[in-house]
């Protein structure tokens, strides 16, 4: 999602139930009589948890847990900082990238337009002078052949 989806104040949450909770922020999980604001940082922290989940093969909060559990024992309200097991051994950088998508409190959180532009991801990316369009490079092992070549005709 980009900021456009978004009002200047963020967009209502409309339902608690919005969401496969061990993807959501705390801010999603707030309640009282005023529903959150959310932003695409909502989407930062799912590209965190994503991220944690990819290299470590578990869910970094409420990981056994069911949804009724984690909404029922408040597990992301009380997930205020990510614990990172010993194996397997993941650079720091990736570390501190995490960090910085499953930051607790969502001004401290990085928004999409700033998680772009990481340094962690910047040395894998590289910015079209022409579209200002990110594309990857350096991260495929060998081009993708023509359809030809691989489907006889």
């Amino acid at each position: 999602m980009d900021d456009d989806s978004y009002g200047v104040d963020g967009m209502d949450l409309t339902s608690q139930g919005a969401g496969t909770y061990w993807y959501l922020p705390p801010e999603c999980f707030v309640v009282g009589k005023e529903p959150p604001k959310i932003s695409n940082k909502v989407d930062v922290w799912s590209v965190g948890v994503i991220f944690f989940q990819c290299l470590y093969g578990r869910k970094p909060f409420g990981h056994n847990q069911s949804q009724q559990d984690i909404l029922q024992e408040n597990t992301i309200l009380k997930a205020t900082e990510v614990q990172f097991p010993v194996k397997p051994v993941v650079s720091n950088e990736a570390k501190a990238f995490i960090r910085r998508c499953l930051a607790y409190r969502k001004e401290d959180r990085f928004d999409v337009h700033q998680l772009a532009n990481d340094a962690y991801l910047l040395p894998h990316m590289r910015r079209s002078n022409s579209s200002g369009n990110l594309h990857m490079t350096g991260l495929a092992a060998s081009p993708t052949p023509p359809i030809s070549s691989i489907i006889p005709y």
